[in-house]
């Protein structure tokens, strides 16, 4: 686990108790490890002050915090010498244990990789989905295997390298005998040959086509003058393959033909987090794949691209001089000093505004829209499985028919405050987007999830318009309790035809009215699945609702001490920089950027908020 860390770094592991013990921690670099009551790694973090970061998580009432604090119940650091050594221990601790609460690639294993043994004398190509740390050098991850074999073919073609192993006999190596490859495996080669070869290999799969290129035709040119005629007519061969491959790769932008940059981008539909990476080489689209993460309700998309951008190029994935985003990552300037140190050049991380490299993240943002688009409806466009699942929660549930149109509601808040509803809505097993509804909780009191749920019933019936609309199956998330309120609202306002249940989250039992015993759906069935996902995306529309309006609450009550601060340049500050935190950070050029604020706004705001 350490094998990594720099000479003198100082290793400590503590178990202490959360609740007590959090300011005891060293004010050090480092990392912080989260364990549950089993004993499981729940999460991984690091921090350049351990004691600030860690006791932050009991001070907080960000939902991030709550949620990872219910969870904690010891915790465990190592203290290392500076931040970019927390970082990479951190990446390794999380490829590790897989810690539950972190985000992560999703099944990160089966993803493919090319790796290149460098220590070898004649060194191999050839994919792998593991890597070690055996000094070898590794490129990816690629989305698929298809993609490293169609990707070392193309290499092999424009840069022959041998892919068999050195100790075979000359007599058994056809390859170079149908002279597929330049060098014979054997201690015959020129082992300096080669090793530029190789040289090249990798120099075009970091990016550098260009210079790629210009090599080869240095190679011809000097083989030529030599005399060797055959060396210079199979180089000839390896340029008109390389021009043919790069003629047919996409022009990206037309304003800059020589940029290259790598290009990161995080997006969501109902049921899958993606990110998109594409690699621009020259003003050309060199490769895009896509990845999907497995993330929680509370991480952002900056946390998402952090973790992504740390995983895809702490292994020897090697980066161009510039990667562009379209929202910065979380700790990008420990992310970029790691980077320079480890391949000994400049490298920035930026999110352009404008310009060619906008461009660049407009055409990716295209294609990832359709992308999601697709996988959504790749996902929801099975009609035969929406149609099993149904008939499968109807008879799992003894309904009277089949529930084509479920609503399911959640409550969502922290510690009582800013109390919100949501309903999301499912028709013939699909959701129904134009019918969720978001309820701000007006009557009920503190800590009352109750109370608010009745009062979100209550409001829902009074839209009832016909028995069309009606729902086949409300569902609420929670238990017995919750399912008690909801029964006797529907019952007292004469729904009682309106099937209803409650679905707990810890042991996902159902509920239902004048049943004792709670039902339990068959694991791996479709019926529970499409249950288990109608809450989720429930609970998912009720807490990025609650978050967006405890955000602006809070935007909105600092700046009402504003002096000269109304309704339309509060709306103009909130819809900008869309936290307390982002105002408090943005510098008084930042703030005039609004043409709703003045010099003299921007000044008190600086005064006031900071």
């Amino acid at each position: 686990m350490l094998n990594r860390l720099k000479k003198g770094t100082t290793s400590l592991k503590v178990n202490i108790s959360p609740k007590n013990s959090a300011k005891l921690l060293p004010k050090s670099p480092g990392v912080y490890i989260f364990s549950n009551s089993n004993k499981d790694v729940v999460y991984v973090g690091k921090a350049k002050d351990l004691r600030s970061r860690v006791s932050s998580y009991f001070n907080s009432k960000e939902i991030r915090a709550i949620r990872i604090k219910k969870e904690v119940s010891s915790i465990d650091f190592i203290v290392v010498e500076n931040e970019e050594d927390a970082l990479i221990l951190e990446n390794d601790l999380i490829k590790k244990n897989k810690p539950r609460l972190n985000v992560r690639l999703k099944d990160d294993k089966s993803f493919p990789f090319i790796k290149i043994n460098i220590n070898e004398n004649f060194p191999q190509f050839f994919m792998t989905r593991n890597q070690i740390k055996d000094g070898s050098i590794y490129f990816g991850p690629y989305s698929s295997a298809s993609n490293v074999r169609k990707t070392l073919g193309l290499i092999n073609k424009i840069f022959p390298y041998t892919s068999c192993e050195e100790s075979l006999p000359i007599k058994l190596c056809l390859e170079f005998h149908i002279n597929r490859k330049k060098t014979k495996c054997s201690s015959e080669s020129n082992k300096k040959e080669y090793a530029k070869i190789v040289a090249q290999a990798i120099s075009f799969l970091e990016g550098n086509t260009k210079n790629a290129l210009s090599q080869l035709k240095k190679s011809m040119w000097d083989a030529s003058a030599f005399q060797r005629y055959e060396k210079a007519a199979s180089i000839r061969d390896s340029i008109s393959a390389a021009e043919s491959l790069f003629e047919k790769q996409s022009v990206i932008t037309s304003k800059i033909t020589n940029i290259s940059v790598d290009a990161f981008m995080v997006g969501s539909n109902n049921i899958e987090t993606w990110i998109d990476v594409m690699q621009v080489r020259e003003g050309k689209l060199s490769s895009r794949d896509h990845f999907q993460m497995e993330v929680q309700d509370f991480h952002n998309n900056k946390q998402i691209l952090s973790s992504f951008i740390q995983s895809y190029y702490l292994g020897n994935n090697h980066p161009p001089k510039e990667i562009i985003v379209t929202e910065m990552p979380d700790d990008d300037d420990i992310i970029k000093k790691f980077l320079e140190a480890k391949y000994q050049r400049k490298i920035s991380i930026n999110k352009p505004q404008k310009g060619s490299k906008m461009e660049i993240l407009s055409f990716l943002s295209n294609n990832l829209t359709k992308w999601l688009e697709y996988r959504e409806g790749r996902i929801n466009s099975n009609d035969k499985i929406s149609d099993l699942s149904l008939i499968d929660i109807q008879k799992q549930l003894s309904l009277e028919s089949k529930p084509l149109i479920i609503e399911c509601y959640d409550i969502s808040h922290v510690q009582g405050t800013n109390v919100v509803g949501s309903m999301v809505v499912f028709k013939n097993g699909k959701p129904d987007k134009s019918k969720y509804r978001k309820f701000e909780i007006k009557t009920s009191q503190k800590n009352d999830d109750y109370a608010a749920l009745r009062e979100v019933i209550t409001r829902r019936i009074k839209r009832f318009k016909d028995s069309d609309s009606l729902p086949n199956l409300m569902l609420i998330d929670g238990g017995k309790g919750q399912l008690s309120v909801t029964h006797e609202v529907l019952i007292s306002n004469g729904y009682k035809e309106i099937e209803i249940a409650s679905i707990a989250k810890q042991k996902e039992e159902i509920f239902m009215p004048n049943i004792f015993e709670s039902v339990v759906l068959e694991n791996g069935s479709y019926g529970k699945h499409l249950i288990q996902r109608v809450r989720d995306e429930a609970h998912r529309f009720a807490i990025t609702y609650h978050r967006n309006k405890r955000s602006k609450k809070m935007i909105s009550s600092e700046l009402d001490a504003v002096l000269g601060i109304g309704p339309k340049k509060k709306k103009a500050l909130i819809n900008f920089f869309g936290s307390v935190k982002n105002i408090r950070n943005a510098s008084y050029k930042e703030l005039i950027q609004i043409k709703e604020i003045n010099k003299k706004d921007a000044e008190k705001i600086k005064d006031l908020i900071n």
